[in-house]
């Protein structure tokens, strides 16, 4: 019985960080939250920090997720029976389009690319399978972005680094939440060199049997290669295709 309340304990420390609130937490807030002793609750810490699930910020001595986590997550994306879904899918598009094709989740306010077959010269670092995506230039960042409810659109704003990547990358948060609305009305987003001077990209949402949008699959290619025009055509098929996952994974769309 111990052992169960100790887990059940622990288990209630961690499910206070599953939030876009609050990155940290100190000892004390987490104690008179869950009307824990302070001792008790710096000795739960102590232990899950020393296991990498948490880590302590060593300006403010308070608490964040630890690289143990994403280690975790990441596993659990490439499990995912979405996964298994889509990968035939992506595969088919870059080999008949010859473009770049991937998906990808949002998960802590932080996109992560599940799946990617890159099909370009760019060596994109940055958007390679479980790195983090700028959410603000990427068009499945903004399209992950324009699915959530505004006070959550409002708070990751806030608390991303809004990067001038190009000249077309727009920083201004007023334009952003302005974009967004539009993304969400046509159901589609893009990337017109905001992210690379050379890159061109789309992105459409894929849902659930709810009709919640549970991720994103996207096109890349390169302006120099693929001319903008030729390129952005292909936005009715990307959204075809991303229909018919969505409808794989129970989806009911009429119209």
């Amino acid at each position: 019985m111990h052992e169960y309340k100790t887990l059940k304990d622990l288990t209630k420390i961690i499910l206070l960080f599953n939030t876009l609130q609050f990155e940290e937490r100190s000892v004390t807030e987490i104690s008179k939250t869950l009307n824990m002793l302070p001792s008790k609750v710096s000795r739960m810490l102590g232990t899950i920090e020393k296991e990498g699930f948490l880590e302590k910020n060593p300006e403010t001595k308070k608490y964040r997720l630890g690289i143990r986590f994403f280690e975790l997550g990441m596993v659990y994306a490439f499990h995912l029976p979405l996964r298994r879904i889509i990968r035939p899918h992506i595969e088919q598009m870059s080999k008949e389009l010859n473009l770049t094709v991937g998906w990808a989740i949002l998960r802590n306010d932080r996109v992560i690319v599940v799946d990617r077959i890159q099909n370009m010269n760019i060596d994109l670092l940055a958007q390679r399978i479980g790195l983090n995506l700028p959410i603000h230039s990427t068009a499945i960042g903004k399209l992950l972005l324009a699915y959530l409810p505004e006070e959550e659109q409002d708070k990751i704003l806030e608390s991303i680094d809004l990067t001038k990547f190009t000249k077309a990358t727009v920083t201004d948060k007023k334009l952003i939440k302005e974009h967004l609305k539009v993304i969400k009305e046509k159901g589609y987003s893009t990337d017109k060199r905001e992210t690379h001077d050379d890159l061109n990209g789309m992105a459409a949402p894929i849902r659930n049997t709810s009709g919640d949008v549970i991720a994103a699959i996207h096109l890349m290619g390169e302006n120099s290669k693929n001319s903008a025009q030729d390129f952005f055509q292909l936005v009715s098929l990307l959204k075809e295709k991303a229909l018919f996952i969505s409808r794989q994974l129970g989806f009911a769309s009429f119209g």
